[in-house]
């Protein structure tokens, strides 16, 4: 249940921050995806449901805030976690370049899916332009928040799992007793 309370704040927390500060500090017009960050780092550290939740609960704030249709980004989002949750079994805590390589491309294949969606589709076709101007410098700029950002949230999950293992043991000490 604390872990859940914890996730639902982190959440709101990356959400706002996206919305509200990251704007402040974009370069050209782009700024970094931090709520793609918390996706892809909940999928490998808690697998695909859990990154598939949490993935459609940010890709729906998204849609309710920022989106023209309700439902695209939380299919993305829920994309994102689900496959980023398949790279559980390879995660290990003391390796950040498997999770800053799937962030990257997290954020690639997020750029790529919202240009064929949301352009390609309404004759824009100048793809290039769009990849070395958009989504390329999303990509880097959302790597080095990573950098920053990914030890925070490997922090409280270690601390979170730690607090489960100790209440698991504390429930087997008691049942014992019984």
């Amino acid at each position: 249940m604390r872990k859940n309370i914890v996730l639902a704040l982190l959440i709101l927390l990356c959400h706002i921050l996206q919305a509200s500060v990251l704007p402040w500090i974009a370069f050209g017009g782009i700024a970094p995806n931090l709520l793609m960050i918390f996706v892809a780092s909940c999928g490998f550290m808690n697998g695909e449901k859990a990154g598939m939740t949490i993935g459609f609960i940010c890709g729906l704030l998204v849609d309710i805030f920022t989106g023209d249709i309700i439902g695209f980004y939380a299919l993305l989002y829920t994309l994102t976690g689900y496959i980023n949750g398949t790279f559980q079994r390879m995660f290990y805590p003391e390796d950040i370049k498997l999770p800053l390589f799937l962030i990257l491309l997290s954020d690639l294949g997020y750029g790529c899916c919202c240009y064929v969606f949301l352009f390609l589709f309404r004759n824009r076709l100048d793809v290039g332009y769009y990849f070395l101007h958009v989504i390329l410098p999303e990509a880097v700029y959302t790597i080095v928040v990573a950098f920053g950002v990914y030890p925070l949230l490997l922090s409280i999950h270690n601390r979170l799992e730690d607090a489960e293992r100790r209440r698991a043991e504390e429930r087997e000490k008691r049942k014992k007793k019984e």
